[in-house]
């Protein structure tokens, strides 16, 4: 429950004292120079994440008041009608003098900022079998520790970075609020990877998760390459940890949120004392097991892109574009099967075109069928993996030119069929940008069921961003793709691109024109 006031920015003992504080960090002058100890800082996230009991008990409390008040209402009735008769007799009396209501001060952006985040991509509504181990863990460790001088500004930064990107007056991802919390949060973590204490925590393993995924988000919306520097990071923290420091379960979840970002990123160091030991007591679901095979993924390609196409290589590394080869056959069946075990409700419903609302195709779909899930993190699970296998089956189509790459680049169209098959679900008949919580517009729906209100906001907090990787896989791999994929793809990231105000999205769309390819259908 947000804060309804104000928050202070004073220290705990100068808010006692009702004095001010100056807000010296990480002790204020006046606990100082009086030899205090100086407790810190409450920042605007504890008001986001705070006690419910306090807000229950304060509620209470202001209701006691309230009562009281009501008490003595006849007496202050009574005094108010004779100053009301005495002005009015009051030869003086004028307009200026009559009473005023002033509200109260405006809550800060801070607040707002986090407020919005928190309820929509925290604690809004998922398919706890779809976690990562990555944003939902943040109420855990705020609750055992109010304000953290790392993680709570990284915080801050995808905080501002998301309220910035949808409020309607700002609509920029990275405006002033949003670089001076990410110095403030970069400042914050060179000074704990100095501490070794520090460089073992939950809290600053978390805080680099953070800072990776808000370069992965304005990487999206700016359209510019991402750094790997915080996956690096997180890696290498992992690293210095090990096994042995990350027994809880809140760490094997962080560890997971690790491998997640290394799917997405460069290859790792694959030490078994790091990422193996805890296997077994690994909180597995669909979502990360999917994760460990993106993470051998990412690995395989770093080794392709080492050793080059077989048709560029000497006859040294025969035996190992053989052994790429294979591994990448390994993986896409590992891919088969993981489609084949996933929950009986994460399996998508076909939806013909005369059920999909006109709307819908009115707003940019041609396709003969859409498809819908149980849930939008669901579906942004599916296309996950549609993307790691499309890149598996890339290489495994480059190994073979031999006209036996046939099979591989038909299932490489069919993943690609599925993503677009997606938008529907994910975008309704958006075309232009809207608020949040806008309930206006259409999804499409089972036949006879009706579109939950959940969804609608889940899909306008998710849908265009999960969409825009996958999206631009396509693109990516538009040499073993039908014309119709890449002009439907372009189509729909310059949609993407108006919803989100991505910057730069219209400058590379002449670099995604169709590529002819004799495998092709």
């Amino acid at each position: 429950m947000p804060h309804t006031g104000k928050p202070s920015g004073a220290c705990q003992i100068c808010k006692q004292r009702h004095v001010k504080c100056d807000e010296t960090r990480p002790a204020c002058l006046k606990c100082v120079n009086a030899k205090r100890i100086c407790p810190g800082y409450t920042e605007g996230l504890d008001l986001v994440l705070r006690d419910q009991n306090q807000v229950a008990k304060a509620g209470a409390e202001r209701r006691q008041k309230v009562y009281a008040r009501k008490k003595n209402q006849t007496t202050w009735n009574g005094i108010s009608s004779e100053l009301s008769r005495s002005r009015s007799e009051s030869p003086k009396a004028s307009e200026n003098e009559e009473l005023r209501v002033y509200t109260s001060m405006a809550e800060s952006r801070d607040s707002y900022a986090h407020a919005f985040f928190v309820s929509a991509y925290v604690l809004g509504p998922r398919d706890t079998r779809s976690d990562h181990g990555f944003l939902e863990l943040l109420p855990r460790l705020f609750d055992r520790l109010p304000y953290d001088p790392v993680l709570s500004p990284s915080l801050a930064v995808l905080a501002h970075c998301y309220y910035g990107a949808w409020h309607p007056s700002i609509r920029n991802a990275e405006n002033l609020e949003v670089q001076q919390t990410y110095s403030k949060a970069l400042g914050g973590l060179r000074h704990a990877l100095r501490d070794p204490r520090s460089c073992v925590t939950d809290e600053l393993l978390m805080a680099v998760c953070l800072l990776n995924f808000f370069e992965y988000t304005t990487s999206a919306l700016t359209s510019r390459p991402r750094g790997d520097q915080h996956v690096d990071g997180a890696t290498a923290l992992v690293k210095q940890r090990s096994s042995r420091t990350m027994t809880s379960d809140l760490s094997r979840r962080l560890l997971i949120a690790v491998v997640k970002a290394l799917a997405r990123a460069s290859p790792v160091d694959d030490a078994p004392e790091i990422w193996d030991d805890p296997a077994e007591e690994m909180p597995y679901n669909s979502a990360t097991s999917l994760d460990f095979i993106g993470r051998d993924t990412a690995n395989l390609f770093a080794k392709a892109a080492n050793h080059g196409l077989p048709a560029n290589a000497d006859s040294s590394d025969r035996e190992i574009h053989t052994n790429i080869f294979l591994q990448a056959k390994a993986l896409d069946a590992r891919y088969a099967e993981w489609a084949e075990q996933v929950p009986i409700e994460w399996l998508p419903v076909s939806v013909p075109r005369e059920s999909i609302p006109q709307g819908i195709i009115d707003g940019g779909f041609n396709g003969d069928h859409c498809d819908i899930y149980s849930h939008t993190s669901v579906c942004s699970t599916w296309n996950s993996m549609r993307v790691q296998r499309i890149r598996v089956l890339s290489l495994i189509a480059d190994y073979q030119k031999t006209g036996s790459e046939r099979d591989a680049i038909l299932m490489l169209q069919r993943l690609a069929d599925d993503i677009l098959a997606s938008l529907p679900y994910m975008l309704g008949n958006k075309v232009q940008p809207s608020d949040l919580h806008d309930m206006g517009f259409m999804y499409p729906s089972i036949p006879g069921q009706s579109v939950p209100t959940s969804h609608h906001q889940s899909a306008a907090a998710y849908g265009g961003l999960a969409l825009w990787e996958p999206v631009r896989a396509i693109l990516e791999f538009r040499q073993y793709m039908r014309d119709d994929h890449i002009i439907f793809s372009i189509q729909q990231l310059q949609r993407i691109g108006r919803l989100y105000d991505v910057r730069s999205v219209m400058e590379d769309m002449n670099a995604f024109r169709p590529v002819y390819h004799p495998s092709r259908t």
